[in-house]
């Protein structure tokens, strides 16, 4: 995208594009922290190129995409059902790990220069690299996402509505979106990001100035938005990380077994998990 001359980013810290100089690694530690509504232990660095873990914390969906760019970075995140490869890539529309992880260590970037650990981010785009990219992000960053995900780029009715409901501390939203969001800027940012830029700074920089967090199994990472339409919106309790992982280890188990779409589709949302965002984070747990 940016030319031969570019090279992708380390996982390891150290920046090979032109121009940037070597990125320092994150710092190490493993204190616990709180702050900003969610507990987060600081950053430790390990074999991932950002994150640390112990037992069980690699399936965790930021600790796990990190491994997979660094062990597949070229691989395609996708769903094991039917022969039409833009079929299984649904959800993250056929960006490959690297290209995921990259898209939210920029998002993770511009959140942690704004945010404290813990905050609400709305999410506003269509289904597609977008969305992932900066739900993704959220859980880099050690954010809390609440995806309000578009029927089609232009259908931004519903968002100053939700957006009062969901009372979230930033609103990311795609370049077409942007300039007709109805949302009250006097009183929440809403910033652009896409593959190319965040706030208007490039997305290859950003993921270099990326430090990790910490990230506890427990922290605040994803709320469910329901539009009730003219009774009024409604905000589901957030569910943590290790919610998260828990529900994807669940329907990876139903994948092996053989269970359809539908019906993984109808155990997430059983566990309050809808469509977008189980169709991000699966592919990447199933990933061979």
């Amino acid at each position: 995208m940016f030319g031969a001359v570019l090279s992708w980013p380390s996982l390891h810290g150290t920046s090979t594009l032109p121009g940037a100089g070597p990125v320092p690694p994150a710092p190490t530690g493993t204190d616990t922290v709180t702050r900003g509504g969610g507990r987060h232990s600081r950053p430790r660095r390990g074999r991932g190129g950002g994150f640390r873990t112990t037992p069980g914390e690699g399936r965790l969906p930021g600790p796990l995409l990190r491994q997979r760019a660094e062990r597949r970075p070229q691989g395609i995140p996708a769903l094991p059902y039917g022969d039409d490869p833009s079929r299984t890539a649904t959800g993250t529309a056929g960006c490959s790990f690297a290209e995921l992880d990259r898209r939210a260590r920029a998002v993770a970037a511009r959140l942690g220069r704004a945010l404290q650990p813990g905050s609400r981010v709305m999410l506003v785009y269509p289904q597609g690299p977008d969305l992932a990219g900066a739900f993704l992000g959220c859980l880099y960053a050690g954010m809390a996402a609440v995806p309000l995900v578009l029927s089609s780029p232009g259908a931004t009715s519903s968002v100053a509505h939700a957006a009062l409901r969901s009372d979230p501390a930033m609103v990311l939203t795609g370049t077409d979106t942007w300039t007709p969001l109805a949302v009250d800027r006097t009183r929440v940012e809403v910033v652009e990001a896409d593959g190319l830029h965040v706030s208007g700074e490039p997305t290859w920089q950003l993921a270099q100035n990326w430090r990790p967090v910490g990230v506890l199994r427990g922290a605040p990472a994803y709320h469910r938005y329901h539009d009730d339409g003219a009774v009024g919106g409604r905000l589901e309790s957030a569910m943590s990380h290790g919610d998260l992982t828990e529900v994807m280890d669940e329907l990876a188990q139903a994948v092996r077994l053989g269970t359809d779409e539908e019906n993984v589709g109808w155990i997430a949302a059983v566990h309050g998990v809808e469509d977008a965002v189980w169709r991000i984070l699966l592919p990447i747990r199933v990933a061979v």
